[in-house]
Order: C-alpha cells, then sequence, then structure tokens
C-alpha cells in the first residue's frame, strides 16, 4: 500500500492543480500532503509527541515561507526508556502503513536520544524516489506547548474556495502539540551560536530567515527573559549545545557572526533557493540577529546574578 492508495491519478491531478494556483513546485505541495498524512496518524498515538521546528513554523503557524523536508518531535518531558521503543516502532509503523523505505535502519536506535529517521516513498511526480526525514530529539524537553492546527497547501486551498475533495483525506487539517514561537525562537538563537562555534555552516543559515520571520511575533517580556534563562540551563546539560555554558555571550557571538559574514555564503547559496520569497540576506540579518544583539535579553543570570 502507498500513501495515495487507489487514488493515484485523482491525487497527481489535485497535486499539480493546487501547485498551479498556489505557484508552488509540484514536488512541494505532494511532500507538504504526505507531511500531514503522517501527522495525522502521529496524532492519534498515545504518546504526547511535540511537533517542533522549522516545517511547524509553516505548518502550525504560517510564519515562514520556505520549503524544509524534516519533520522534528520531541515530548515535553524525558520519555522512559519503554516509551522510547514505543516511539520508534509508531514511527515505523506509520510510515509502514504510508509505503515509506526506511533507508538507514542500522542509525536507528531506541535507546538514543536524537535519531533521524530518511526514508523515500513513491512519488507521482517524479521518477526519482524523494525522502522525508522525521528527527527525535530528547536531550531537553519542549516548553512552553500549545495546540495548534497543522495545515496543508490542500487543506488551504479547499478551504479558502470552500471545495470538498473527491477523495478522503482526514490529514487536511490536524491538531497537535506544537513548541511556542518564544521556544523555537530561543532555540535557534542558540542554534546559530552553537554551529559557529563547531564550525558549521552548511544549510544552517536558514535560521537566520526563521528568525527575521518570528521576530515581530514574540513578546519581549519578563517572562521571555525567564523562559532564556531557563532554556539555557537546559541546554547546558547537553554537549551539543556548547553556546548555553556561562562563559559564551550570545550578543556579542551574534556580532561576531554579523561582523565576520559567516553564513553568507550558505544563505545566498542554499537558503534563498529553499525560500519562495525575496528576503536578501542582509534584510535577514538586519530584521533578525542584528535586532537581538542589541537587546539584553540573553545575558546569561543565575541566581539573579548576572554574568558573561
Amino acid at each position: 500500500m502507498s500513501w495515495y492508495k487507489e487514488y493515484r491519478d485523482q491525487w497527481k491531478e489535485i497535486i499539480e492543480t493546487v501547485a498551479s494556483e498556489e505557484h508552488r513546485t509540484t514536488q512541494m505541495v505532494e511532500k507538504d500532503t504526505i507531511q500531514s498524512m503522517f501527522l495525522s496518524d502521529l496524532s492519534k498515538s498515545d504518546i504526547p509527541f511535540v511537533f517542533k521546528g522549522g516545517t511547524s513554523l509553516s505548518k502550525s503557524y504560517n510564519l515562514i515561507d520556505r520549503f524544509s523536508e524534516d519533520i522534528d518531535l520531541s515530548m515535553n518531558r524525558k520519555p522512559t526508556e519503554s516509551e522510547k521503543k514505543k516511539i520508534k516502532s509508531i514511527i515505523i509503523g506509520i510510515a509502514d502503513d504510508l509505503g515509506f523505505k526506511l533507508m538507514n535502519p542500522e542509525d536507528i536506535q531506541s535507546r538514543y536520544n536524537y535519531n533521524k529517521y530518511i526514508f523515500e516513498y513513491e512519488s507521482l511526480i517524479s521518477e526519482v524516489y524523494p525522502e522525508i526525514i522525521i528527527e527525535t530529539s530528547f536531550y531537553q524537553a519542549v516548553y512552553p506547548v500549545e495546540i495548534h492546527s497543522i495545515s496543508s497547501f490542500i487543506g488551504k486551498f479547499c478551504k479558502e474556495r470552500k471545495i470538498t475533495l473527491p477523495i478522503p483525506f482526514e490529514a487536511a487539517n490536524v491538531d497537535m502539540q506544537v513548541q511556542s514561537l518564544e521556544r523555537t525562537f530561543i532555540d535557534k538563537i542558540f542554534a546559530i551560536c552553537d554551529y559557529r562555534i563547531q564550525d558549521m555552516q552548511d544549510r544552517d543559515s536558514r535560521h537566520l530567515y526563521d528568525i527575521a520571520k518570528l521576530l515581530p511575533h514574540i513578546n519581549f517580556s519578563t517572562e521571555l527573559v525567564n523562559l532564556i534563562s531557563e532554556v539555557r540551563e537546559d541546554r547546558m546539560q547537553s554537549k551539543n549545545n556548547p553556546s548555553a555554558k556561562p562563559e559564551y555571550n550570545i550578543h556579542e557571538m551574534l556580532r561576531e557572526i554579523i561582523d565576520s559574514h559567516f553564513y553568507e555564503q550558505d544563505y545566498n547559496e542554499i537558503t534563498k533557493k529553499l525560500i519562495y520569497e525575496d528576503v536578501s540576506y542582509e534584510e535577514a540579518i538586519r530584521n533578525g540577529i542584528a535586532l537581538v544583539a542589541d537587546m539584553a535579553i540573553f545575558e546569561y543570570k543565575r541566581n539573579g546574578i548576572e554574568t558573561v
């Protein structure tokens, strides 16, 4: 059984129509549809998954306009060992039902706090089998979370035009736990600093675009400052998040990232090809981390004492 079931011709026509009307590629609309089907099935499990990351900003908050092939999942608490085993079983079971083929089974270990599932699926558009990537990360608990409707291109297209599809598509809109915008903003600021410390640029400049799109929707309050401190303390527990350590000054790091143009080449060569609007590197910097660099919100405080 494949994701399109017995409706191959109907799905192909629907995807091509929506792509044409919405000025998207057919590959993007197809992948978005398949992501929605996966999330719909995932929302029915008894594991309290939290949907986060760039794809959630697009499908839950409609804030970014870029291509994202990953589905990032976590939980708002640490999973038990039995839950980790169940999570692996749930993800692979849903993938099997949708006709996905797991390409890296040897890399998936239920005891790991991080797993990257790489699946291939049959495309109605391309002769090449595209990938869909599911990432699970349990290094830190995700908080705060909100219940949001997970939208899809096809679902929005039909709703706006009051169209009823001739075939079943219960994944048009799905309610699911989603990481809050404030937490996503915080994680992305720390992420670009982590990648700078680790000298990693490849495909990571997308965070600059996301931060610029997030910023107008962030409530800069005492609650946000407290959340930043709480998240930083959590991130300190992981060796993968070096910028959270007290010796790093986030504001100075952001200024260094700007002055060194560290992400500029990757942004111009990779990120600009993934976004569906004209946002230059300079614009992303100016409307994003340049503003954050001039704020005091990421100054590290422990027990009310400010440190650098």
